[in-house]
């Protein structure tokens, strides 16, 4: 069984993470974590909930019981399987292609669950330090996620930033968003549930600038199916329309990984 000291390095590597970046998410000194992992000294028993809490794990598996060690994609893929928005199942995608699996985000339909991703989806922008004015949400599944998202950039690192999602149809008075008035020039980044060859994700996004010459910063969506395209995926698509990035909390090929190694 392992010591507390290995298991936060363990840990701390498997999320990729410094010694310092850890210190500074505890409030501790770097040469404090370096003394947990090298076992010249044990970390107090009141930060023990705290080191949980950043890891997503137990205090019990803190101590060795019964860990785990997982990447935060392997842990996002094993709880969308067992809350089954990951379902495992012989599927002809929309396009075509046949997959052993089909994500279903209708299933994150509890408060829980939607905490979750937003949280997922706050990490995956403060990683990667993107710069916005506004996330927009896309009708319908992205409205929740966006939502999400914004709670969960505020409820964890204090950052306050405009909201809003589009419509399928305008309302009475013609206009197409619910939330922040998006003006021209402001960065946004638009936020979804899947994209394989983003055609979707560009009309939306071109009925959105009829309206407002919004830039796009990046979008997100929680799975990137770009394996199942010959060519022309959505990330070509993003970046030669709009000089965007995509960023996917998971792919194809993480998933076909977890169930190669039995993750799910």
């Amino acid at each position: 069984m392992n010591t507390i000291g290995q298991t936060i390095k363990q840990l701390r590597r498997a999320r990729g993470v410094t010694q310092e970046e850890l210190a500074g998410a505890l409030n501790v000194t770097y040469q404090a974590v370096s003394k947990w992992e090298n076992e010249t000294a044990q970390p107090d028993i009141m930060m023990m909930p705290a080191l949980a809490a950043y890891f997503g794990v137990t205090i019990d598996e803190l101590f060795g019981y019964k860990l785990e060690v997982m990447t935060n994609k392997e842990r996002l893929i094993r709880y969308m399987a067992k809350n089954q928005i990951l379902v495992k199942g012989d599927v002809t995608l929309k396009h075509g292609g046949e997959s052993s699996y089909y994500i279903n985000t209708e299933n994150f339909s509890t408060n829980a669950q939607l905490a979750r991703i937003g949280e997922v989806f706050a990490d995956c922008i403060r990683e990667n330090r993107l710069e916005f004015d506004a996330l927009v949400g896309l009708a319908y599944h992205g409205i929740a996620f966006a939502m999400a998202a914004a709670c969960a950039l505020y409820n964890k690192y204090g950052m306050t930033c405009a909201y809003c999602y589009d419509r399928r149809v305008p309302d009475s008075r013609e206009r197409m968003l619910c939330g922040h008035t998006l003006q021209d020039g402001e960065r946004v980044i638009i936020v979804d549930d899947v994209m394989t060859s983003g055609a979707s994700v560009e009309e939306r996004v071109e009925q959105l600038r009829r309206q407002t010459d919004i830039r796009v910063a990046a979008v997100i969506v929680v799975i990137n199916r770009r394996s199942q395209l010959a060519a022309g995926s959505g990330e070509d698509r993003m970046r030669e329309k709009y000089g965007a990035k995509v960023y996917s909390l998971i792919t194809d090929e993480d998933i076909e990984a977890a169930l190669r190694e039995r993750i799910v």
